[in-house]
């Protein structure tokens, strides 16, 4: 891996953070969220959803009811999966000493910032986004790498077969997380930590925030939101849905 070059222009990073953001996650997601006009779009729960309006609203009304059904789908987890899915592609992509895996079990390769030695990251969103299961699953990819690359003479040590974690801290972090470190003793590293060793950069996570956050100062949402949920209030499983809630 001598090849890889040792450096990170972070500047050059976060601008393109920027317009990765813009591209890949909030265009797809305003184009997502137009869709949304359209009652059939949602599998309407009548038993529920007049509940969710009084609830969200303090009323059962069309406006309200499509308040909730919109809320619940653009605010829901489909966004972050699409973060966590789209932003492996953006580190490999951006950042010049990571690179896509094409070995089962891992996501990118990267040499670590601290300590010059080339990781093997599978990448994970949150710290608490894995179950038991997964525990396993990640200790069976690595144990396979770790056995091919006695097979090839590499120097692969367990400390190089790592977990990265995008967010969140050691004191958030699952237990099925410290099973992995403790138990197996493969290094997971936790929101700051990971970036800093990505990028050479302690600070680099929460630069990377801001700039990501700052996109939202350059596209006008809400009015998008407003326009889908008035044409939704009008359909008329919606309008039945609140005439049978007010029969008495």
């Amino acid at each position: 891996m001598t090849n890889l070059p040792s450096s990170v222009d972070n500047e050059k990073v976060l601008k393109e953070a920027k317009e990765w953001f813009k591209t890949k996650i909030v265009s797809r997601h305003l184009v997502n969220t137009k869709k949304l006009t359209n009652s059939s779009q949602f599998d309407i729960n009548p038993f529920l959803t007049p509940y969710l309006s009084s609830f969200l609203t303090g009323d059962i009304t069309n406006k309200g009811v499509a308040k909730s059904l919109v809320y619940a789908r653009v605010l829901g987890t489909s966004i972050t999966t699409s973060f966590g899915s789209n932003i492996q592609n953006f580190i490999s992509d951006v950042l010049v000493n990571a690179y896509g895996s094409i070995v089962q079990g891992i996501d990118i390769v990267f040499v670590d910032k601290l300590d010059g030695r080339t990781k093997y990251a599978q990448l994970k969103a949150g710290p608490n986004t894995i179950n038991a299961d997964d525990v396993e699953t990640i200790d069976r990819h690595f144990k396979t790498i770790k056995n091919l690359s006695r097979t090839n003479n590499a120097q692969i040590m367990t400390t190089d077969l790592i977990v990265g974690v995008l967010y969140g801290n050691e004191q958030s972090m699952s237990a099925h997380y410290k099973k992995l470190r403790d138990e197996h003793n493969y290094p997971v590293f936790v929101g700051e930590e990971f970036w800093h060793r990505l990028t050479g950069d302690k600070g680099f996570m929460n630069k990377l925030i801001t700039s990501i956050t700052d996109v939202v100062n350059d596209i006008e949402v809400s009015s998008v939101l407003e326009n889908v949920i008035d044409e939704l209030s009008q359909s008329e499983e919606i309008s039945n849905i609140v005439k049978l809630s007010k029969r008495t």
